[in-house]
This record gives C-alpha cells, sequence and structure tokens, in this order.
C-alpha cells in the first residue's frame, strides 16, 4: 500500500513539540506541522494522520478541547490518538479526551516516548475490537465491540530510595489520592518487589546523586517485562544538570523536589493511569484466546481463525490507508533429526513465536515447518526488523535431538511482504509464501 504514517503537530512556535518533530522523523514518523486550528483541520483530512501533538500552552484548553474533538471526528472510524502539552489543573474538563496530558517543563524525547506508546495502545485497542468481531463471525462467541475492559484495581506505585522528606510528602499525596504506594529503601529490594509484583509506575529518588537511579532505569528498559512501566526521578532542579542522559537511560518523567507535591502527583497518577490502561488493553487480548480459536500445542491461533481473521485486518487496513505487514517464517531441522523430535521443535518454536510477538500481531502456524505473523499498523521495513529480531532469538535456541550431547538448531528462511493497494488478503499470503 502506498502509506506515508504522519503526525500532525499543532504549535504556534517551536516550542518542544516542533523540537519532537525531529525526532519522530528520524523515529520514521514523518510529521506535517499545523499553526492554526483551520490548518490542523486541513492536514488532518488531506493526510493520513495517525496521531496529533498539541502544544496548548499559548491556547486555552477548552480550545485545544475544542479542536481535538473536531480532529476526531474528521478521523471518523481510524483511532488517532492525541497527545497535549498544557499546564493544567487535576481533573480538568476535557482532560479524558486526551491519551496523554504532559504538564511543563517537557523534553522531546519525554514527547517522543509519550506519543509512541499512545500509537501503540490505540492499535491494540482496535486490533482487540477486529478479534472479537472475527470470534463472532466464526460462530464462536458472542461480540460486544463496545464491550468494556477488565475492571482495574488501585494505582500501584513503588518508591525506590532513601527516605527522603519529599519523599514522604509524596507518599502521603499519592494515598490520599487512593494509590497504593510500596517503598523500596535499596535497589535490591526494588528489584525484588520488581521481580514479585506489577506496579503501575516507580518513582526513583535522585536528589543525592544520579545512581541507582539511573541504572534501576536502565535494567528496566531492557527487561521485556518493565519495559512500559513508566520510571519517573525525583531531582532538585537547581543541581540536577543530566536531563539528557536521564530521558536517554529511559526515564518516563522528572519530578522537581522544588514544586509542591500536588503538581508531581498529577504526573505519576497519569503516567500510572496510562500504564494500567496499556495493562487493561492486554488483558482483553487474553480474553479472545479462547479453545475455539487457539492451537493447543502450540498457543498460537488456528488456521481457521488466522485465514478469517487475515481477511479481516487487510480490509480495515485498506478502509483507513494503515499499513499492513505479513511474514512467513519456515523452519526446517536437520534431515538426520528423528520425526519425534523434528515435530517437538516446530512445538516448542510456535510457543516462542507467541511471546516473541506484540499482543496485536497475529502469529498462526500455516503447517508443517511453516508460521505466519501479521502485523497491523506496521511497514514492511519495521517488520522486516521485528523479524529480524525473532529469527536471532531462535537462531540461539538448542532442540533437543535424543542426544543429550548433540542438541540441534533450525533453519530458517523469512520473507516479509506488506499490502499493496487492492490486494485481497489471499494474494498477499500467496506472495509471503512464494520464494523469490
Amino acid at each position: 500500500m502506498d502509506f506515508t504514517a504522519r503526525i500532525l503537530i499543532v504549535t504556534h512556535g517551536d516550542g518542544v513539540a516542533f523540537e519532537a518533530a525531529g525526532r519522530l522523523n528520524r523515529a520514521g514518523l514523518s510529521t506535517v506541522q499545523a499553526r492554526t486550528n483551520e490548518e490542523a483541520g486541513i492536514a488532518a483530512a488531506d493526510f493520513t494522520v495517525e496521531g496529533v501533538v498539541i502544544d496548548a500552552q499559548d491556547r486555552s484548553f477548552e480550545e485545544t478541547v475544542a479542536l481535538a474533538k473536531h480532529l476526531k471526528a474528521i478521523a471518523g472510524e481510524r483511532p488517532l490518538p492525541i497527545l497535549v502539552v498544557a499546564d493544567i489543573d487535576e481533573n480538568t474538563p476535557g482532560e479524558d479526551l486526551f491519551a496523554s496530558v504532559l504538564r511543563p517543563p517537557v523534553h522531546p524525547a519525554q514527547l517522543e516516548a509519550r506519543l509512541q506508546a499512545a500509537l501503540r495502545v490505540a492499535l491494540m485497542e482496535e486490533e482487540a475490537v477486529q478479534r472479537r468481531k472475527t470470534i463472532a463471525a466464526l460462530g464462536q462467541g458472542s461480540v460486544d465491540s463496545e464491550a468494556p475492559a477488565p475492571t482495574a484495581g488501585p494505582l500501584s506505585i513503588l518508591f525506590v530510595g532513601a527516605a527522603a522528606p519529599q519523599f514522604i510528602a509524596l507518599k502521603n499525596a499519592l494515598e490520599q489520592a487512593g494509590a497504593e504506594v510500596t517503598a523500596a529503601m535499596t535497589s535490591f529490594t526494588a528489584f525484588d518487589y520488581l521481580h514479585d509484583r506489577s506496579f503501575d509506575a516507580i518513582v526513583l529518588n535522585a536528589l543525592g546523586e544520579n545512581e541507582p537511579a539511573f541504572t534501576i532505569v536502565a535494567a528496566m528498559r531492557r527487561n521485556t517485562r518493565l519495559f512500559h512501566v513508566p520510571a519517573i526521578l525525583l531531582v532538585n532542579s537547581n543541581t540536577f544538570t543530566d536531563v539528557d542522559e536521564a530521558f536517554a537511560r529511559g526515564a518516563s518523567d522528572l519530578l522537581d523536589a522544588l514544586v509542591d507535591e500536588a503538581d508531581s502527583r498529577q504526573r505519576i497518577l497519569g503516567l500510572a493511569r496510562e500504564r494500567q490502561r496499556h495493562e487493561q488493553t492486554k488483558a482483553l487480548f487474553e480474553g479472545v484466546r479462547t479453545a475455539a480459536v487457539v492451537d493447543k500445542d502450540t498457543g498460537l491461533f488456528n488456521p481457521s481463525f488466522f485465514a478469517r481473521h487475515l481477511g479481516r485486518m487487510t480490509r480495515r487496513a485498506r478502509e483507513i490507508n494503515r499499513p499492513l505487514a505479513l511474514a512467513v517464517i519456515r523452519a526446517a531441522a536437520p534431515p538426520d533429526i528423528e520425526k519425534v523430535y523434528r515435530e517437538s521443535a516446530q512445538r516448542q518454536l510456535g510457543g516462542m513465536l507467541r511471546h516473541l510477538v506484540r499482543a496485536e500481531d497475529m502469529a498462526s502456524r500455516l503447517g508443517t515447518g511453516a508460521f505466519a505473523i501479521v502485523m497491523p499498523g506496521t511497514t514492511k521495513a519495521a517488520s522486516q526488523i521485528a523479524a529480524t529480531r525473532i529469527e536471532s532469538v531462535i537462531d540461539c535456541t538448542a532442540f533437543e535431538s535424543g542426544n543429550e550431547d548433540r542438541p540441534f538448531q533450525l533453519e530458517l528462511e523469512t520473507r516479509v511482504v506488506e499490502l499493496r493497494a487492492r490486494e485481497s488478503s489471499e494474494g498477499l499470503l500467496q506472495r509471503a509464501l512464494d520464494k523469490e
């Protein structure tokens, strides 16, 4: 398909939203800028806008809300997460319209990360609805596209570091807002908690020194289970000079200890709610993984669901002009491996694939030695990167051969294709299966 991802940046000047545009362009999300509401409406109508960033620091929040509603109306059925940079009070009317509200000061890297997360959640929510529709079409259950997400409990916050007075004041403010707060005095205790429990946000004390806060944040970003958990640093703005380094390590936000705890509380709770929404959406995906649509040997979707849902995904991609990529992975064992061990390796590979793809991706076993992964909202280039990452993990895996001194590895062949204009799901799959 002819497709260019576009992020609409609505800003009057050269502030943080404008600075973030350069980072987004380098990340593969090309941007278009609008200085007025009228220009924003024209851009949203003319381009395939995937997301919007509005700098509302020089406009009223009421005007920003009206603009967001107008842009969503132009988008129609297409998901359109909107982020806003605005200095507003807690629970301001209209705040729930936005995927994220960032309160100044905002770093360009912070804005980029929040937008990427919002795009991901919007795609997940859309795909969860589409999967329920496919299940209903197969006669495997009823579907309600407006079904609520699983009920979330109280927000859970982990504090890490020495119990400074600012820490204690912020802890009390969060608990008064209904959050559950757990304190870990050392990094060792913190990792024990992170291993055993799930938290919606983590606040780290960086008032005296950057370490161990920087080390913990970097470790979280290398951990798939903790990657999306917001990590927030409490700093003294008069002495903290490593802002760029903090965000490069993976910090989600910086809290100024010189600012009253009400502002810090808003920033923490906002990030925690976004994290909880992400987890609720993941739970929706698990809800559609019923025995009727899942292959019991691998945990991947079975061929009947795959065929029906691929048709729905291709139609949806064309309707809203969104990219769709399909990767086919062929895996072959050495010819001298006994059949029982070849089949066991194929089942293990299927189980691995389920955990190596995103929740919104659809992975299925096509037949002996062939697996398919459909990636919505993803270009061929991005899908090729994902396929290479998956291959690298499988290449490092040794499978049992019956001889404990001679495990074997699977030989892989991967082909990635992207949906073309007016192409059917059958044509897409055939191109992926063809060997060039």
